[in-house]
């Protein structure tokens, strides 16, 4: 009897670890409550430091079609992510032709993911509704020279300072043999999945004033 205790008792610990919600990287920064969907989208972009940039493609062979690039990035507690991009990137040769780009991140990224995200622990899945996933959309806006190249500096400088040997800091842009820059998505649009129930859809001045 206590044998089967117990091991009810574990099926239930597990059954609710991987129903929690999937929660990225902590920063100090309290986590929203799950319904709060406005404010967990900025905690995830706050606490993340990468994600996958989608843009249309302009490569010949594939023109008109997404094409999802990695992309390191930092927000500073703006919400905005910031980022160093090159303009040799074919990302950026995208943007360079249509600045309207998404920025996918997932709970699932990196060595601490939760359980609710791990398919290896028989409950858990990348795409488990409580594995959270966000997707931003919006506009590319280099920040070069602008009145936010310093706090774009500062927040990359932080969580990517090996950004700074590549050139992306100096002040007039054109950073290295590759003539890296600052650049920031400004946010249209949040889409988030963080529980059971269906996405939420976070317009551009819900998800700011989180």
């Amino acid at each position: 009897m206590a044998g089967t205790t117990s091991t009810l008792l574990l099926a239930l610990a597990g059954l609710v670890t991987c129903q929690a919600p999937g929660r990225p990287r902590e920063t100090g920064v309290p986590v929203p409550a799950v319904g709060d969907h406005a404010a967990y989208a900025r905690w995830m972009v706050r606490s993340m430091t990468w994600g996958t940039m989608s843009t249309i493609s302009t490569q010949a062979s594939i023109a008109g079609y997404p094409f999802g690039n990695p992309v390191s990035f930092a927000d500073g507690g703006t919400g905005n992510p910031y980022m160093c991009v090159s303009p040799l990137d074919s990302s950026v040769k995208d943007l360079q032709a249509n600045p309207k780009f998404s920025l996918t991140l997932s709970a699932a990224q990196g060595r601490d993911a939760p359980a609710a995200c791990a398919p290896e622990s028989g409950r858990g899945d990348p795409e488990n509704p409580p594995c959270a996933r966000l997707a931003l959309t919006g506009d590319f806006v280099d920040v070069t020279g602008g009145p936010e190249f310093n706090t774009a500096v500062a927040a990359l400088n932080a969580t990517h300072p090996t950004l700074s040997s590549w050139g992306c800091f100096q002040a007039g842009g054109s950073g290295g043999s590759h003539g890296f820059f600052l650049a920031k998505m400004a946010v249209k649009q949040a889409w988030l999945i963080n529980m059971y129930g269906g996405a939420a859809f976070v317009d551009a001045a819900d998800y700011y004033a989180a």
